[in-house]
């Protein structure tokens, strides 16, 4: 995506994402404990709780569908000690800005590991630099840290008990929008990934697994029919994989028939899914789902009259369409059972278990902050510039007597990103909805003069409109963010359009001050891109092994093949994304696309055909171990080992003879009886490496 197409990427607004449910929700703690601020006689409790109230709400739609109450009780410790810490050591500047350093350093280190985490650490920066900024003694200083937690907590607990859903619509819809992402996956090209479908699936689960549903027995049909979607596309991702490679074979008349039948399978998924969103109304999926059977019969048919190399191929695309069926039958079952009255069994409220610390949790933990304490690592230049914009704000607010100096350093925090696209996309967005929001505001205060009342009566609107846009439009949602701060510091302060101005300067000047950061030691799009590759290819490597295990009929935990899945597919979204914000980078720094592009192909396909040995193998493909056959498995895991280090290090590797390997051992196999499919996807597997080995520039021994 070129600059061009940014600019109305970041000011794009999609009304069907608009809340005004979730809005309300969401706003309705807010506005009563900044009530409950000034009934105490005390504006400075009721602007503090409410801000502290603010940025919970704000993290939980980061996090949405599913925010953990631990990360949200997280959050709210970490806000009111940024709070204690600044406000405690605000009468020593020089202390004050030595506390700041490093605790900017650790919040930036936290995008390591992910989104919500990365916001709950701009969040302690805003909380230090903001509100922490009233100096005091010890004990005030305390006080203050208190009233944030305590708005926090209010937050917390609202989002909790309010969130406990009457009904499951939301859970039903977002199932719903699972099986017409199948669909869709069933209608288009079979050569285009299915990892988007999968991060859907992912979506509803967390849906159909979040707190309020606790005690809920009327979910557990929906959970059954996600756990058949979640089948529905292993089976079809190894299907399209096969499907590629009958193209290639020319037989046109195999490729008609399966998409015939294809037809009937998505017709049934939209009707499962239309089922799901409208209970009320039907839904006729046994037709297309008995069309579907109809030319499964068609196609077993045709096979039979076949003579050609794409017959083993179709012979496999049968049984992954035979399966399908299977599924889109029980799904089908499990979405008329979730209709009957007579499952919508009430509460039956438990309270989970208490467990103790998790040992492998800290430890994982700090395996990530240590394995990006490098120069090169995108999280821990993140943190290093952080460490220095944030202060350096500071000291240029002073320079400049700025009236509120605190904004810019809190511009620079928000603004400030680990990587170039997102730095531009949202900064660009900021900008534009603060000269929004501040215009808002100033007309508003300025015009109406409202009192405490009616102020009420505007935070509770400017914080609704909040949480009701943040996922249709970020603009819109930083305008009403910024009237909702103008109007919540309108009951301590009067000079409405000064604050609106001062507000403009400072986020447009902090602007500037992040992308002049970034740009003088950014982030190498190559480190990142190349990392991710490592990773990915690091993850291939103990999939295919995991496989192999169940192949050769070797003793293997129930749980590792999903965790295996589970790791690969997030590793290649990974770098599918790391490579799609290298190329949004400067000429000079992003990586070639045509070679990242080509290896993320090459990783599908050891995906796809690692996939359906893996299928093939609990229907009964499997073998007893032999030397020509072990040979090749070794060479396999080798050449991945090698791709994941020409990646890590740099390592210019040779690779192992895998032709030559699978050459030998392509007879043996049938005469130890095994499976002709076991052949084509070992055949697709020595492909698919020595594919991602050329465009690396990697080479065999002659």
């Amino acid at each position: 995506m070129s600059e061009r197409w940014v600019v109305p990427s970041s000011l794009r607004v999609d009304l069907r994402l608009v809340t005004p449910v979730t809005g309300a929700i969401t706003a309705l703690p807010l506005v009563g404990v900044f009530v409950l601020g000034l009934a105490l006689g005390s504006t400075r409790a009721a602007i503090s709780m409410a801000v502290g109230a603010n940025l919970i709400a704000i993290v939980s739609l980061v996090g949405a569908p599913r925010l953990s109450i631990g990360l949200a009780l997280c959050d709210a410790l970490a806000m009111g000690l940024s709070v204690f810490l600044g406000s405690a050591t605000g009468p020593y500047p020089w202390l004050h800005s030595v506390v700041l350093i490093p605790w900017c350093f650790a919040s930036g280190m936290l995008v390591a590991f992910g989104k919500t985490q990365a916001t709950i650490g701009t969040q302690a920066i805003i909380a230090f630099v903001v509100l922490g900024r009233f100096s005091g003694t010890p004990i005030n200083a305390l006080y203050l840290g208190l009233l944030v937690i305590a708005g926090a907590l209010v937050e917390v607990a609202a989002l909790f008990i309010l969130r406990l859903p009457p009904s499951l619509r939301y859970q039903r819809g977002r199932l719903a929008d699972g099986f017409e992402a199948l669909a869709e996956l069933v209608r288009r090209d079979p050569g285009i990934s299915t990892h988007d479908v999968a991060t859907t699936l992912d979506d509803v689960g967390r849906a159909l697994s979040a707190p309020s549903l606790f005690g809920r027995t009327d979910v557990r049909d929906l959970r059954a029919a996600l756990d058949q979607a979640r089948r529905m596309r292993f089976e079809l991702t190894t299907l399209n994989g096969l499907r590629v490679r009958i193209s290639g074979e020319g037989a046109n008349t195999v490729q008609s028939e399966i998409t015939d039948c294809l037809h009937g399978a998505a017709a049934a998924l939209d009707d499962i899914g239309t089922g799901l969103r409208r209970p009320r109304e039907g839904s006729d999926w046994r037709g297309p789902a008995s069309e579907f059977r109809d030319e499964l019969a068609s196609l077993e048919r045709e096979l039979a009259l076949v003579e050609s190399n794409a017959v083993v191929i179709a012979r496999q695309c049968l049984s992954y369409l035979e399966a399908l069926g299977g599924q889109i039958r029980a799904a089908g079952n499990l979405m008329e059972k979730s209709r009957d009255p007579g499952s919508r069994q009430a509460w039956r409220p438990h309270l989970a278990k208490r467990r103790g610390g998790d040992a492998r949790t800290l430890r994982g933990d700090l395996a990530v902050v240590r394995a990006n304490l490098r120069l090169d690592a995108p999280a821990f230049r993140h943190a290093v510039r952080l460490a220095i914009a944030v202060p350096a704000s500071l000291f240029v607010a002073s320079w400049l007597s700025l009236p509120r100096g605190y904004w810019l350093a809190f511009a620079v925090a928000v603004i400030l990103k680990p990587d170039y696209s997102t730095l531009f996309d949202r900064g660009l967005g900021r900008v534009v909805g603060t000269l929004a929001g501040a215009a808002l505001s100033a007309v508003v205060v300025s015009e109406l003069h409202p009192d405490l009342v009616f102020t009420t009566v505007l935070v509770a609107l400017m914080a609704w409109a909040v949480y009701s846009f943040w996922a249709a439009s970020f603009s819109v949602a930083m305008g009403f963010v910024t009237a909702l701060v103008l109007i919540l510091l309108s009951t301590s302060l009067h000079d409405s359009v000064g604050t609106a101005v001062d507000r403009l300067i400072d986020v447009s000047l902090g602007a500037v001050i992040a992308v002049v950061v970034y740009l003088v030691w950014p982030t190498s799009p190559r480190s990142g891109v190349e990392g991710a590759q490592s990773a990915l290819f690091s993850s291939l490597r103990q999939y295919l092994a995991a496989v192999m295990d169940v192949v050769e009929e070797r003793p293997a935990e129930g749980s590792r093949m999903m965790d295996c899945s589970k790791a690969t597919r997030l590793a290649w979204a990974n770098t599918e994304a790391a490579v799609d914000r290298s190329i949004q980078e400067p000429a000079a720094t992003r990586v070639d696309p045509s070679q990242s592009r080509g290896l993320l192909a090459a990783a599908q396909r050891i995906v796809r055909a690692t996939q359906a040995l893996w299928i093939d193998a609990e229907r009964g493909a499997t073998l007893t171990p032999f030397g020509e056959f072990d040979a090749l498995v070794a060479g396999l895991l080798e050449g991945l080992d090698n791709l994941t280090r020409s990646f890590s290090d740099g390592a210019a590797v040779q690779m192992p003879q895998l032709r030559r390997l699978y050459l030998a051992v392509e007879q043996p196999l049938v005469v130890h009886g095994a499976a002709s499919s076991i052949s084509l996807h070992l055949d697709e597997l020595v492909n698919a490496v020595d594919t991602a080995a050329h465009l690396v520039g990697l080479s065999a021994p002659v």
